[in-house]
């Protein structure tokens, strides 16, 4: 080396020690070639010890972390996550620049800012901070618990692992455009991990670049920070839940009134009516009288059965709740459901889970879960040949059981009322509109879920997702 290159490199050091940023020299392979007093330390280096590499083999990334030209017209780039040998730090960001002697100088940077932990931790909306490599280095409380973690836990994941695959490419775009400086549009997908049904909650992601330093020390971008909200459907499904509850808990007054009004009268005339047909059968004037009083008690019964269900509809939250085997509760109800089976002639097929599956619930409760399933099915049947099939299986902490017919099926209007209090198809006075509406009931008081699909002509399907019990 002559003495002029050796007198040149002894200035650069010089210039680099008096920097007030962790600032090194590496060659086209990423081997550093000098570091200055400050870089030392951050890296935690020895003195004396060798001086480590950095792993550039994510350098095809290079042109979506590309950054606007500097003023001397050199590009920079922008790495997260780079890993490190022989020294404390196992991974940095950096910000690398051209020298234009194929060598690059490097900024290094923390990976994250702990200062921002407790304040993106009083934002309400799902908040991650993320480095250049899309990885989420830092989430606030609320996005902790939608991902169930535990509290202080960090995801350390790629930002698309937390959203729907269907918009992963979109969000890859908009992280990349960010990051480049520009501004992305929103990004509509479902959040997974979330416990509201179809897979999760509609959300609008926002995503950002973290702003970088002002004026003489503006820095390269350094990583993402991302907003989740919910978006306006999203909204909209919860004001509609809510105001379905405020609907049932007023069907629930009201419930209880007609019930203490009606109850004592109906269980007068249906006891009458029943004592005076046993009396006189056979002895009456009218033969038809028989068939007058068959009536009324009938009669009677439906209107039994409609206050029932309504009370049951109001609630039933302090039932007393035990262990019940989720297949033996499906055959009794089968088993209660032999008359409009047999009336609609109907067949039923199981394909249940090998495995016994036991849940905590009521079982008078589940059993009218899958009474009221059936029962509708085989009403449906515009034949002879109907088939009911029963599925369950098990996915993560839930059973799912699957009613399935081979009926007329559910135009899209009806589908979407099926679950709406007194709405019935029912022409012939069959229905009181309260079978499904319980169905839902029941199955939200024992933590689950229930949904349908149907397709006119091709029959319906109900799935109900139920929270199982672990297995010893």
């Amino acid at each position: 080396m002559s003495e002029t290159v050796a007198a040149e490199m002894i200035n650069f050091a010089r210039v680099l020690d008096e920097l007030r940023e962790p600032v090194a020299v590496c060659d086209a392979t990423g081997q550093l070639i000098y570091v200055n007093r400050l870089a030392r330390a951050f890296l935690g280096i020895a003195q004396g010890a060798a001086l480590p590499g950095l792993n550039l083999t994510q350098r095809e990334t290079f042109s979506q972390m590309r950054l606007q030209p500097a003023e001397d017209g050199r590009e920079e780039y922008f790495l997260g996550g780079v890993s490190l040998k022989g020294c404390e730090r196992e991974t940095v960001s950096v910000s690398l620049a051209p020298m234009g002697d194929g060598n690059y100088r490097v900024l290094f940077e923390p990976e994250t800012d702990a200062r921002l932990a407790p304040i993106i931790d009083q934002i309400d909306a799902l908040v991650a901070i993320c480095d250049g490599r899309r990885q989420v280095r830092l989430a606030n409380a609320a996005l902790t618990r939608v991902l169930g973690l535990a509290p202080g836990e960090d995801p350390d994941c790629d930002l698309l692992d937390i959203f729907a695959p269907e918009e992963r490419p979109l969000l890859r775009v908009a992280a990349s455009r960010a990051l480049a400086g520009a501004t992305p549009e929103p990004v509509s997908t479902r959040l997974v991990g979330s416990d509201l049904p179809d897979g999760g909650e509609l959300v609008q992601v926002r995503i950002r670049p973290i702003a970088p330093g002002e004026g003489a020390q503006r820095r390269p971008m350094r990583g993402l920070v991302v907003v989740v909200q919910p978006s306006q459907s999203s909204l909209e499904e919860l004001k509609r839940r809510f105001a379905r509850a405020e609907e049932l808990m007023s069907l629930g007054q009201l419930a209880a009134g007609v019930a203490h009004e009606l109850k004592n009268p109906l269980t007068s005339i249906l006891n009458y009516a029943d004592y005076l047909l046993r009396k006189y059968r056979g002895q009456l004037f009218d033969p038809r009288d028989g068939e007058r009083l068959q009536h009324i008690i009938e009669g009677v019964e439906r209107i039994d059965r409609f206050v029932r269900d309504l009370l049951n509809l109001a609630g039933t939250e302090g039932a007393t709740l035990e262990e019940i085997e989720l297949h033996g509760c499906i055959r009794t109800a089968v088993g209660l459901c032999e008359v409009p089976l047999e009336q609609h002639q109907v067949e039923v097929c199981y394909e249940l889970a090998e495995s016994p599956l036991a849940l905590l619930g009521h079982a008078g409760g589940l059993q009218q879960i899958f009474v009221n399933l059936i029962t509708n099915a085989a009403r449906a049947m515009d034949g002879p040949g109907g088939r009911i099939v029963i599925r369950t299986r098990v996915e993560d902490d839930e059973a799912v059981v699957e009613v399935s017919d081979n009926a007329c099926g559910m135009a899209p209007s009806v589908l979407d009322r099926a679950f709406e209090p007194f709405f019935t198809t029912s022409t012939n006075g069959s229905g009181s509109g309260l079978g499904l509406s319980l169905v839902g009931r029941i199955v939200e008081q024992h933590g689950g879920s229930v949904s349908a699909q149907s397709e006119e002509g091709s029959g319906t399907t109900f799935t109900v997702r139920l929270p199982v019990l672990p297995t010893a």
